[in-house]
């Protein structure tokens, strides 16, 4: 009988041991693989909000986070039919990466009013909150409970007291600004709370404080515009609101009120010292300053047509541009010599042009003028409908600004030439068919010196302001007479020949760059540039 091998029929167990082995070191090796790709993960959500740091603090894209730079995209965004879409959208990208948007809030109320702005603002901030929770929750959730230990007691309690007090917490954090808004759309997502419960709490939560920063900043514009009683009170009101809003967390430590789930001490100094950020920053928007500009641009955008102004238009309905003047009047000279040059530059010559439009719809229709003034008039061969039929219609001081009633000329010739930028003729408008035309938008300090280079440029462009020819060799340039009459502001007229040569390229630039360039100057039509003939 064949002798049986005890070690076979039983098995020494070696072969179970190595499976053991190998499926430990597999589910270890499985573990080392999702640590990795979990904290991999979370590396690059930090990239991602580094990067959104990077773009609000060291790209051009943060100029227009700044009150200047908000004020440019406000200006840039007005009367665009997309601007509501194109709002929302820009608001909710920087919140899905952490870029502050108190100052997002308040151009939202400056720019659509405290009622579409309240809108557009928490429809904008709920798209980019869930945007960050969810980006948290994908990137960084996993990774942040691998680096606790899944094992971790921290990690337990953190889930004990998420899965108690999420919604709450939420809810409580959302109406009482005691964490900053992007660290809790973050920090929600990186700990176990359903994201039904965050998008609710966010819902409710957020409404409030937004209604009061687009209330303020709402009441603000307006008390800019209109200095009326009503306007005054509704700053102050908001301004009080958000004071309450501020001192909150001091009111609910004296009352003894608990946040679920944090320190009754640690959470209300936290929270103290980060909202007095945002409220640093409405306080410098409350700062006094000149004239808001954009009441000049919501005239222009309505009656400016190409080179055409619809003169019946704005004489039916002045309600817009005597608001402005009004502005114009109230502005404190000491705030204005105060100011840097890009802006009193700006200031002027936003005068000049709204001055001018006043000076018309005070006589329009403009009538032949009698007397002694028709006969000047006939003799310069001026038209029945040009403002020179207007009596003393340059040098009259007719319009208030800055403490003192002024006149065209005082405003060009004492004010605005001796700031020595030449470009200024190409921006100012005499409302004639010759001048160089008005654009739809009022002139800004921050984007001036780009305003008026457009100016130049699409002077240039233009057959009926600058044309050049070249017969035998020899370039003729044909431009504007005003540069003749001014062109001791660009030094002389070989100084005009070298100041357009900067705005050209090619042969053209090359032409009237030349030494042996003819200058030639159109003959000037003093016809109203009136929309209505």
């Amino acid at each position: 009988m064949a002798q049986i091998d005890e070690s076979r029929r039983h098995g020494d167990g070696s072969g179970e041991v190595a499976g053991t082995i190998h499926t430990r070191s597999a589910a270890g090796e499985s573990r080392a693989a999702g640590r990795a790709g979990a904290l991999l993960k979370l590396a690059i959500l930090a990239l991602l909000l580094i990067g959104g740091y990077v773009a609000a603090a060291r790209t051009p894209l943060g100029a227009y986070l700044t009150r200047e730079g908000i004020g440019e995209a406000i200006e840039l965004l007005r009367g665009n039919p997309w601007a509501p879409l194109i709002f929302v959208a820009t608001y909710a990208t920087a919140t899905a990466l952490a870029v502050p948007g108190t100052i997002l809030t308040l151009a939202g109320g400056a720019l659509f009013g405290f009622y579409w702005g309240t809108l557009f603002n928490f429809v904008a901030a709920n798209i980019g909150a869930n945007a960050a929770f969810l980006l948290a929750r994908t990137l960084g959730g996993e990774g942040v409970r691998r680096l606790m230990g899944d094992d971790s007691a921290a990690l337990q309690k953190l889930d004990r007291v998420v899965g108690k007090h999420g919604f709450r917490g939420v809810l409580t954090l959302r109406l009482i600004p005691l964490v900053p808004f992007n660290a809790l759309n973050f920090g929600s997502g990186l700990v176990p709370l359903k994201w039904r419960a965050y998008a609710v709490a966010t819902l409710v939560g957020i409404l409030p404080g937004t209604a009061v920063y687009t209330f303020f900043a709402d009441s603000l514009l307006q008390g800019s515009l209109e200095a009326s009683r009503e306007a005054l009170y509704g700053v102050l009101f908001a301004g009080g609101l958000l004071l309450l809003l501020s001192f909150l967390p001091a009111i609910l430590k004296r009352l003894g009120v608990r946040l679920p789930g944090m320190s009754t001490i640690l959470v209300p100094m936290v929270g103290l010292s980060l909202v007095a950020r945002p409220a640093s920053a409405l306080q410098e928007a409350a700062s006094p300053q000149l004239p808001d500009h954009s009441a000049l641009t919501r005239v222009l955008a309505a009656v400016v047509e190409g080179p055409l102004v619809d003169y019946s238009r704005l004489a039916a309905d002045p309600a817009g541009l005597d608001r402005y003047i009004a502005a114009l009047a109230a502005t404190d000279p000491s705030a204005l010599d105060a100011a840097n040059g890009d802006d009193q530059l700006a200031f002027w010559i936003n005068a000049y042009n709204a001055c001018m439009l006043k000076r018309v719809i005070e006589h329009y229709p403009i009538r032949k003028a009698g007397g002694l003034l028709r006969l000047k008039n006939a003799a310069a061969g001026r038209p029945e409908n040009s403002v020179w039929q207007i009596d003393d219609v340059f040098t009259g001081a007719h319009c208030p600004v800055a403490g003192a009633d002024r006149s065209q000329d005082e405003i060009e010739h004492e004010i605005i030439r001796p700031m020595g930028d030449p470009r200024i003729h190409l921006a100012i408008n005499c409302a004639a068919l010759s001048c160089p035309p008005l654009i739809p938008r009022a002139y800004q300090g921050v984007t001036l010196d780009r305003q008026l280079d457009e100016r130049v440029m699409a002077f240039v462009r233009e057959p009926a302001h600058f044309e050049v020819s070249v017969t035998d060799g020899t370039a003729t340039v044909r431009t504007n007479r005003v540069l003749d009459w001014f062109n001791e502001d660009f030094g002389g007229h070989e100084g005009i020949l070298a100041f357009l040569a900067e705005y050209l390229d090619g042969a053209t630039k090359d032409a009237v760059a030349d030494p042996e360039a003819r200058l030639v100057f159109f003959d000037y039509d003093w016809t109203l540039n009136d929309k209505s003939h």
